[in-house]
């Protein structure tokens, strides 16, 4: 035995855990649509002041703008990693009431990560290539440590893309040797 192996005893069939990315609601659409509902809101209410009857459509539209802001705060998408399957589930929904489809890693190309900028991980974006789409995951604080995560985890290659912002690392790495 070399210094550097372990003499560690692995259970054969260790547990696989799911590994789950959810997205947040979409603010903007969530903040408009109320803002038009209550626009409408503001328009009915005045209109049924001077008793004019044109009020019912805004109160319709009004009534209408409130409910579809409250299914865009409500609705949210989730990505979820079954290790086990060797699949991955994306799912649109709220609770139990959603849209969910599986996709198979072997259908699964690589993992694209696009870094924006060196100090904000806000700004980057780490897209699932597969064979017929691409599915873009939820932002996160840490994107270069997740998107290695996902690419070992499906047994994928990982892509890195640079924006000018980083300067000498693009370069440097244009400089290396193809295989």
């Amino acid at each position: 035995m070399t210094r550097l192996d372990l003499d560690v005893e692995r259970p054969a069939s260790a547990p696989c855990t799911d590994v789950t990315l959810r997205s947040p609601p979409n603010w903007t659409a969530v903040l408009f649509f109320a803002a038009l509902g209550m626009l409408h809101l503001y328009l009915a209410a005045s209109a049924f002041s001077h008793r004019r009857w044109e009020g019912f459509m805004s109160l319709i539209f009004g009534t209408v703008f409130c409910l579809v802001s409250l299914a865009c705060r409500l609705i949210c998408s989730e990505m979820t990693m079954q290790s086990a399957a060797k699949r991955l589930r994306v799912r649109v929904g709220w609770r139990r009431l959603g849209i969910e489809r599986f996709i198979p890693f072997a259908q699964i190309r690589n993992v694209r990560l696009t870094l924006m900028h060196p100090r904000n991980p806000l700004a980057a974006t780490i897209e699932i290539v597969c064979a017929r789409e691409v599915i873009e995951c939820p932002p996160t604080l840490v994107p270069r440590e997740e998107a290695l995560c996902l690419a070992m985890t499906m047994n994928v290659g990982l892509i890195k893309v640079y924006s000018e912002e980083f300067g000498h690392v693009a370069e440097r790495l244009d400089q290396l040797p193809s295989a």
